[in-house]
């Protein structure tokens, strides 16, 4: 098995559900299979996932509602496929996603995760993404795109990577950052490969402030792996080769800003300051 779509379900309309299950069954590549888990819903979406008859998907049921982390550990630990890929429940992939996707991760196998544009809909504006997201581009919020995100499972269960079940949203930004701290490779591809249904029901809706409060706390983890990691340090000094305040880009600017006005801790943002003074007399080799 080539490639495992993992979708968590937890009371998304039926409509939407059949509409993100048929893209999927749709998909130009052929060679997966589709887990679905059912989280608890009110509604039985066993019944919807059934209704195709497809023997390519397999359903899981939760005993009780054990929440977003904790599913997707779960399709990720029943994940048999090379490659897993997220589907979110009402969302539609393009018929090529899961084809070019796959083309990339055999192609570039030092990366562990592929991911690409994503079409918001019934309104909103397509966003161009970093096409390879580091560890430091982290520090302006989730760099890697979450909702189409394809992953070479090997290499986070190589290194005990997976969500943390405490978190009930911003649990896709920290995975990335945890694995980005352990040298794991991402990659944008600049074409869009989903079309992401804005709902009022979403986690981000529903856990607004909890998950700004996340995003700082996995700001101010990135800010504590700064000075010990070499590569970080190696990254750092890169930066700084290019970023010095009376060069700064605009884009620099406004991204220096925007995290002291979010709040990150000033006495880490010094720490990043000093660093870089160290870094123009003693370079990192």
């Amino acid at each position: 098995m080539k490639v495992s779509v993992l979708m968590p379900v937890y009371n998304t309309d039926e409509k939407y559900l059949r509409e993100s299950i048929k893209s999927i069954l749709e998909q130009t590549f052929t060679d997966f299979e589709l887990l679905i888990c059912d989280d608890g819903s009110a509604s039985s979406p066993r019944e919807t996932a059934e209704s195709f008859s497809d023997p390519r998907i397999k359903f899981l049921q939760n005993e009780r509602n054990l929440g977003v982390s904790a599913t997707r550990n779960r399709l990720m630990a029943t994940a048999v496929g090379e490659y897993i890929a997220w589907q979110d429940a009402d969302d539609i992939s393009v018929p090529d996603r899961l084809e070019r996707q796959v083309l990339f991760l055999d192609e570039n196998p030092d990366f562990s995760g592929v991911s690409g544009k994503v079409q918001p809909f019934p309104h909103g504006l397509v966003s161009t993404p970093l096409l390879f997201p580091k560890i430091l581009d982290s520090l302006g919020g989730c760099k890697f795109i979450s909702n189409c995100a394809m992953l070479r499972i090997k290499n986070f269960r190589d290194n005990a990577l997976q969500y943390d079940p405490g978190l009930k949203t911003s649990e896709d930004y920290d995975l990335w950052v945890r694995a980005m701290v352990k040298g794991l490779k991402f990659a944008n591809l600049p074409e869009i490969l989903l079309k992401y249904r804005r709902v009022s029901t979403s986690l981000v809706h529903l856990h607004g402030s909890a998950g700004a409060q996340n995003d700082r706390e996995i700001k101010k983890f990135i800010l504590d792996q700064l000075t010990d990691d070499p590569v970080l340090r190696r990254e750092i000094a890169a930066v700084v080769a290019r970023c010095d305040r009376k060069k700064c880009s605009w884009g620099e600017w406004l991204f220096s800003i925007r995290n002291e006005w979010r709040g990150l801790n000033k006495v880490k943002i010094m720490q990043i300051l000093g660093i870089r003074v160290k870094l123009s007399v003693k370079p990192v080799k």
